[in-house]
């Protein structure tokens, strides 16, 4: 049976108390501060680790990819004629990661190895927050969050830092997620802190979109919604797809990507309805952004932000080379795709 409390947040509250104090990290706060609506003013609220107004990019190095172990930031550049983002941002970017996840006292920049990092209001406050989580490996299923410092690098973590546990995030098949993305606070329950879309499943019982709700607490997480939704072209293949997620004025925006296929879609409007027997639908407007999209090519980091304040979402996207490139889309379309203004590629460091 599927492991959905979506309904009954307040219900189950108790158990998951219990587990979060077996978890290595530091206690957890009283009910978080709720988190006021989001506006969207001279530019995007999503993504802004600074407060200047204008999304930020976040990446991570290690192996695998032309960037020192850790966590880099790149602050979002402004246009000097409109005063919103370009797509450009400053270099080289800086490792905010080198003090660690906080957890392996290392105290290096390897702790974040193979992990993905997504920002989002994850302790509650008006700042960014870092969410880690590892796919894969020796710790896969387990993750974390850092407080943003709200000025685009992390505090020292040490008593900054709350743990996911391994039992927070898993399927009724005990499946960890293959990938995480924020997904705000789509289900319209107000916890202060925001909820989570997963990719998860096995080859026996299929994979499927998932929605973890948030628990009043940074790092809360109990149970997961299966989503009865088949990807943006009608499968159940969700294995092979890439989720990332933004928030506008207009609501939260997930973007889904097939690397083998190329094919490249938007959902905006994402509601996430429960149909009460365990499984929930999330309802939106699809739209086809491209059909030919970096088809094979490997993507370190593929984030999502609303770069330039236009009320669209866009995207970047870090290769394995350590270069980055921003995709800048408009004229969203019902009836075909819309128009992807690639910025030129540079270095991130």
């Amino acid at each position: 049976m599927t492991k959905s409390f979506t309904s009954h947040r307040m219900l189950a509250w108790a158990a998951p108390v219990a587990l979060a104090l077996t978890a290595l990290a530091p206690a957890l706060p009283a009910q978080a501060a709720a988190k006021p609506t989001p506006t969207v003013t001279a530019g995007p609220v999503d993504k802004d680790l600074n407060g200047d107004g204008v999304a930020d990019l976040v990446a991570v190095g290690g192996p695998g990819s032309a960037l020192d172990s850790g966590v880099w930031s790149a602050l979002g550049l402004k246009s000097r004629k409109t005063g919103v983002g370009t797509g450009q941002v400053q270099t080289p970017a800086t490792n905010i990661g080198l003090l660690g996840n906080g957890v392996t006292g290392n105290e290096s920049g390897a702790d974040f190895d193979g992990a993905q990092v997504i920002t989002g209001r994850f302790t509650g406050t008006e700042r960014q927050d870092f969410l880690y989580y590892y796919p894969s490996g020796t710790a896969a299923g387990i993750g974390g969050i850092i407080r943003g410092a709200g000025d685009g690098t992390m505090p020292s973590p040490y008593n900054n830092q709350f743990t996911i546990g391994y039992e927070s995030l898993i399927d009724a098949n005990g499946n960890s997620p293959l990938q995480l993305a924020n997904a705000f606070q789509a289900d319209g329950v107000d916890t202060g802190i925001p909820d989570l879309f997963g990719i998860a499943g096995d080859a026996t019982n299929g994979y499927r979109l998932g929605y973890h709700p948030n628990y009043y607490a940074p790092g809360l997480y109990w149970g997961v919604t299966d989503l009865t939704n088949p990807t943006p072209t009608g499968g159940a293949d969700w294995q092979n797809w890439t989720i990332a997620s933004t928030e506008t004025a207009s609501g939260v925006a997930l973007f889904l990507r097939n690397a083998g296929t190329g094919h490249l879609y938007l959902w905006t409007g994402v509601t996430m309805v429960d149909n009460g027997d365990g499984t929930g639908t999330l309802t939106h407007t699809q739209y086809q952004v491209a059909a030919n999209w970096n088809t094979g090519v490997a993507i370190s980091s593929l984030q999502a932000a609303d770069i330039n304040a236009d009320g669209t979402p866009d995207l970047w996207a870090v290769l394995p080379n350590g270069t980055y490139r921003a995709y800048l889309i408009s004229g969203l379309s019902n009836s075909g795709t819309a128009t992807v203004t690639a910025t030129r590629a540079q270095r991130l460091a």
